[in-house]
């Protein structure tokens, strides 16, 4: 059989042809047959993603604990197979289960999800990397908690080490959910076990205290293919004394931009703006609460700044909004008000909603008058519809409802159960590159991509994301038609392009999906001959993941 070559960013990944039977023999003998899967309809749709293209493995695998994990291991070493790993694969928009090359065994975590402990005291959890958000809530709500989780906006269902490992966010202070991850037990690819932190597995602290002795090494593990993170420490938010709401509308117009982003750094700076929320543009906003408006479009391939207008006037959008979380005790909370009031008054509309979801009599009324107020203003019932969702986000509430967005071109509506945009072939692809907070930085990079759209023919989705008071996450969203050929081909100009022109200017991404998973490092020699260095020493035969990252290990 000859070998088989797939090609990703002008790179080849060599992937050896499996001789499948004997392959399969050997994963059910470690695993069992019912968590192995080699016929060509399973591992096709375990394959599916929402980017314009992906790659299918010759098996997909499921082990349930560390042990079988090394085992997997041990049979893709024997049978020349590389390994993709990943946790749950719900990372849509950047390649959900696929590899970046063809064949191979895809080897998901989802039955590894025991939770060891939860810390009262020191506000910590011990997880594997198949705890969904959803999963440690309910055990942190059933327990009687006072402990918060964070989560991302995308899924319930999604992994809070697999996210925090990809360098993911959430909204809540908790919301840098690497910066939360602390101590590790690691697979590496020749199967040794190893636990971070510097004193072994006896270590009373290994979950509280992030630098451990000598080197700090949790940072290989994240954003790499060194090894399978097979459970780890996460902290989480002590529930504070007092919580409450805001949305905002900016309204000041385009050429107070720069200055609004400025003192909205400083708010962060200040500790007024604790949150991590997203801002974001009218299209965004507006695709998370209707559906696209075809009668808008016409026969173009994207809205005009007429119908963008028309489309934002019907819903009662504004042209940037966010909303967030106040946190601390009364005190606190009273003076974190006034100053997002002062200062944010001066670029638009500010409301505190904290009774939203108030329960009895007075909540039912608050909403009540509150509606009432917002449609007076324009607002329509669905933009209305989400803040119950997004207020409970803010409070750690993991959430399907945002993630239901993606479903606004491709289908009629939104799903109101289960959402699965692979499945479900949603077309769609994100890209966030990094640029320092300040207003010059954001309106730059602005004006240098919303051409782009407009040259590829694209609606304009962004987020403005709050990384910490330095740095922002500016996520570009790029939505097709997943089974049109052409539209893909657009869709991945499209994204090549902003890449490359967000790279030229000094941003670079903060995650990499697998459609540049291979030309990560590109810019960056010498880190990469580094992580080449690195792999070689832990991964000679480049069994697990080569390419992620852009990271393989040299020829020996």
């Amino acid at each position: 059989m000859s070998e088989t070559t797939a090609v990703l960013d002008a790179k080849e990944i060599v992937v050896r042809p499996a001789h499948s039977e004997s392959l399969r023999e050997s994963l059910v003998a470690v695993l069992g047959a019912a968590h192995v899967q080699t016929d060509e309809r399973e591992v096709e749709a375990v394959s599916r993603t929402n980017l314009p293209f992906r790659r299918v493995p010759v098996a997909a695998v499921y082990p349930s604990t560390a042990e079988e994990v090394q085992a997997v291991l041990a049979v893709a070493r024997a049978h020349g197979q590389p390994v993709w790993v990943v946790s749950k694969g719900k990372n849509w928009g950047y390649g959900s289960k696929s590899a970046s090359y063809a064949g191979g065994i895809t080897m998901i975590l989802e039955r590894m999800n025991r939770i060891h402990e939860v810390n009262e005291e020191l506000g910590y959890a011990v997880i594997e990397p198949g705890v969904t958000y959803g999963q440690l809530r309910a055990h942190l709500e059933a327990t009687g908690s006072r402990l918060w989780t964070d989560s991302t906006g995308s899924t319930r269902e999604g992994s809070v080490l697999g996210n925090a490992l990809d360098k993911g966010r959430g909204v809540t202070p908790y919301a840098d959910h690497f910066g939360a991850l602390c101590g590790m037990e690691v697979v590496l690819p020749d199967g040794e076990r190893v636990v971070t932190g510097g004193a072994g597995e006896g270590n009373r602290v290994w979950a509280a205290y992030k630098w451990g002795l000598g080197p700090y090494l949790d940072g290989l593990f994240a954003q790499s293919n060194f090894g399978v993170v097979v459970k780890g420490g996460i902290w989480l938010m002590p529930a504070p004394e007092a919580f409450d709401f805001a949305v905002f509308e900016y309204t000041a117009g385009p050429e107070c931009f720069g200055s609004f982003v400025d003192a909205f750094r400083e708010l962060a700076f200040a500790g007024d703006l604790q949150a991590r929320p997203h801002l974001a543009n009218d299209f965004a906003m507006s695709c998370i609460v209707s559906q696209y408006p075809y009668d808008l479009r016409g026969s173009a391939t994207c809205l005009s700044p007429e119908a963008m207008a028309a489309w934002r006037k019907r819903l009662g959008v504004s042209e940037w909004t966010f909303g967030c979380g106040v946190y601390g005790s009364r005190e606190e909370v009273r003076m974190r008000k006034r100053r997002l009031k002062r200062v944010l008054g001066r670029y638009g509309t500010l409301r505190f909603l904290k009774h939203w979801n108030t329960p009895g009599l007075f909540g039912r009324a608050f909403r009540a008058a509150a509606k009432l107020g917002l449609r007076l203003q324009g607002k329509s019932p669905q933009l209305l519809a989400g803040l119950s969702e997004a207020i409970e986000l803010f409070r750690g509430v993991p959430t399907d409802y945002f993630s239901r967005q993606v479903y606004f071109m491709s289908h009629d509506a939104k799903p109101e159960g289960d959402v699965d945009p692979p499945r479900d072939g949603c077309g769609f692809v994100w890209t966030g590159p990094l640029v320092p907070f300040t207003g010059r930085d954001a309106e730059r990079l602005l004006a240098l991509v919303k051409p782009i759209y407009a040259k590829h023919g694209f609606d304009f989705f962004v987020e403005l994301i709050v990384e910490s008071p330095r740095a922002l996450i500016m996520l570009f969203g790029m939505f097709f038609d997943r089974n049109d050929p052409r539209e893909c081909e657009r869709a991945r100009a499209l994204y090549e392009e902003v890449q490359a022109v967000a790279r030229r200017e000094g941003y670079p991404p903060y995650r990499s999906s697998i459609a540049s998973s291979a030309a990560t490092m590109d810019g960056d020699p010498a880190m990469k001959g580094l992580l080449a260095k690195v792999k070689g020493a832990l991964d000679p035969e480049n069994v697990l993941a080569p390419g992620r990252y852009g990271i393989v290990a040299p020829p020996r």
